[in-house]
């Protein structure tokens, strides 16, 4: 007997992208029930794994213009593919999807990754103009395509009061997928060389710019500490301002790019890391989100300091797993390196709860197979 065919499809996220690949077209192999497809952006040709099989929509650079007939090659993957199952993570995708189900027999579920209304109104690299065309677009098409999909589900549980009209969504949140690991308490040494982290994506308002001038504050008082700036980078104006501002600190290593950069790296990166900054800007379109990396920190036993915010406190506080830091007051640095010797973290051990395979995983395979009946 045939396996059912389920595609998983997303215009801004890479093929191997954490959610799509490792958390879903992952857990789901392990079900030996589906053969798997996953649609998204690559520069790069993927392998094709067993039951896993890769389509890209860009294979050079993405561009405006080419966004624009993105549903055209989407509709054509589906008809080739034939899916049972269509899960769309992007708005722009829904009208070819839904257009291929009003011809044939599938199901199709919205997994909300992005709150893109907020994205666009908050997010300072959108423009005045664009705002005033796409905001309405967007709207119109999550709007009008609530009737026709089966399943909502939200990486974020803020979605559910940010858009009520999910009705009855299941909440996948993007919880760390690896194997559980044993985490053991941790203390810094006085005067041991510090290594700090910012990875993922290369955006203004994930604050990387100002990360690294508080570091560059930060080296000043503690020489011996190391910083890597690992991830991928979106607009050419702010990789240029990241490259200027990091230029003249000689602690910094900068591994940025235009494409996206292997997950495994990005892993491969925390394995090394004594901390992790995360100075996100406080805006309506992050704040009230819990970020990924949070849970790959707590999973792996990596203390992080973080801009303020109540809700990150709380998290950070229940397990000693770092605190909180405003990274555009330069005078707090010697308060900072005094909680970094003098603080124990992690003193509750592994942290089962930031877990994908903990809730998330059974969640996902039992919300497939209903949809597949």
């Amino acid at each position: 007997m045939q396996k059912p065919r389920i595609v998983i499809a997303s215009t801004l996220k890479p093929l191997l992208d954490p959610r799509s690949f490792y958390r879903f077209a992952l857990s789901l192999r392990e079900t030996n029930k589906y053969r798997l497809n996953i649609i998204g952006f690559s520069t790069k040709k993927a392998v094709d794994q067993s039951d896993i099989h890769f389509h890209s929509l860009f294979e050079s650079k993405r561009t405006a213009f080419k966004r624009l007939f993105v549903g055209i090659k989407f509709l054509g993957l589906l008809k080739m593919i034939r899916p049972k199952l269509i899960i769309v993570t992007t708005y722009e995708l829904l009208l070819p999807a839904l257009i291929y189900k009003v011809f044939n027999r599938c199901k199709l579920i919205y997994d909300v990754q992005e709150n893109h209304i907020l994205n666009v109104r908050y997010n300072s690299v959108n423009s005045k103009p664009f705002q005033f065309l796409i905001l309405p677009l967007i709207q119109l098409i999550e709007f009008s395509s609530r009737p026709f999909i089966d399943q909502y589900t939200l990486a974020e549980v803020c979605y559910k009061e940010e858009m009520p009209w999910v009705g009855n969504a299941v909440i996948l949140e993007n919880k760390y997928f690896g194997e559980y690991k044993e985490v053991v308490p941790k203390r810094f040494e006085a005067n041991q060389p510090l290594n700090f982290l910012i990875a993922g994506t290369i955006t203004e308002v994930y604050g990387i710019l100002e990360g690294i001038y508080w570091f560059g504050e930060f080296v000043k008082q503690y020489p011996s500490a190391r910083m890597h700036v690992i991830g991928h980078v979106t607009m050419e104006e702010y990789a240029q301002k990241i490259l200027e501002a990091a230029v003249s600190i000689s602690q910094i290593l900068l591994d940025i790019s235009f494409t996206p950069i292997p997950y495994e790296r990005i892993l491969d990166a925390y394995e090394v890391a004594d901390l992790v900054l995360m100075p996100y800007y406080q805006i309506p379109s992050i704040s009230p989100k819990v970020p990924s990396k949070m849970y790959e920190c707590l999973a792996m036993g990596i203390p992080f300091l973080h801009a303020p915010n109540e809700k990150w406190a709380s998290i950070t506080n229940q397990y000693q797993a770092g605190f909180e830091v405003d990274f555009s007051d330069m005078t707090n640095i010697p308060r900072v390196i005094d909680h970094i010797f003098n603080a124990t973290f992690f003193e509750q051990g592994i942290v089962k709860s930031a877990y994908w395979k903990a809730k998330e995983q059974e969640i996902l395979k039992q919300l497939i197979g209903d949809n597949l009946k």
